[in-house]
């Protein structure tokens, strides 16, 4: 199926490691120009090679996309190497798992700021250019928390933030869909990342478990009976950054292997 998305600059933030990585590859393999930018040099330049060694266009910048400065310099270096990006996918964790009543007031305050302005850092830099050519994706990989928080995980700063990057989005989308801009969150779930095998380690930790048999205990616990890849949900991610997806704005979208509890 081709999505039509050749030569389309895509932007993919937290780029070259776990679902990012697999985004960036994905987005390449369909013929997009990808600017890989996270804050990793080494990883950054491995993930471009590859890309290259398979046949695709790819460039990276090194840069902390959490702050407006880092990325307006990101942005710029996309401008420079390719064009302003029609795709934009944004991906960038939370904080550390902690007790509420062990936490500092100010890790929800630097969630906020990872995780929402982040995103507001980036829309401004680039819908200006979507709008302008009347096309533009912005999918930003969230987790299913956000609507369903994960017992046990404790990472109440990084799910309160996560809420409100929903109805950012939404809000977005709303304001940008006669402009040819869709807006979309993805809500994942158990996704087979080293990110994820680090979040299952604390809560093993914490209950007095091995961290694979509670991994096989998270597994079981899932309706298909496994932890889902990181290429299925880049692969979603592309038909959400087609043309095949123009009708498909302002969503949460669950990823998760069936585990979301309601119907809607």
């Amino acid at each position: 199926m081709k999505l039509g998305i050749e030569n389309r600059v895509a932007f993919v933030s937290g780029g070259s490691k776990g679902i990012g990585r697999a985004c960036s590859d994905v987005l390449a393999a369909e013929g997009c120009r990808v600017m890989v930018a996270a804050r990793g040099a080494d990883a950054v330049e491995q993930t471009v090679e590859a890309i290259r060694r398979m046949g695709g266009i790819a460039e990276g910048v090194t840069a902390d996309l959490t702050s407006a400065a880092g990325v307006a310099l990101a942005v710029e270096a996309t401008r420079h190497c390719f064009a302003p990006p029609d795709i934009v996918i944004t991906n960038v964790h939370g904080g550390e798992p902690c007790d509420f009543l062990d936490s500092d007031p100010d890790e929800f305050v630097n969630a906020f700021n990872s995780l929402v302005m982040s995103i507001v850092h980036l829309a401004r830099a680039t819908l200006p250019a979507m709008r302008e050519q009347g096309w533009g994706r912005l999918l930003t990989i969230g987790t299913a928390a956000a609507k369903e928080p994960a017992a046990g995980l404790k990472l109440m700063a990084a799910n309160t933030a996560r809420a409100g990057v929903v109805t950012l989005n939404k809000s977005l989308a709303d304001e940008f869909a006669r402009d040819g801009i869709t807006v979309n969150t993805l809500a994942t779930g158990w996704i087979g990342t080293q990110h994820m095998l680090d979040q299952v380690g604390h809560m093993a930790q914490a209950r007095g478990l091995a961290a694979d048999d509670l991994l096989a205990r998270l597994s079981r616990g899932v309706p298909v009976g496994r932890i889902g890849s990181p290429r299925e949900l880049a692969s979603l991610a592309a038909y959400l950054c087609s043309d095949l997806a123009g009708y498909v704005t302002g969503c949460l979208i669950p990823v998760d292997g069936g585990s979301h509890k309601s119907a809607w």
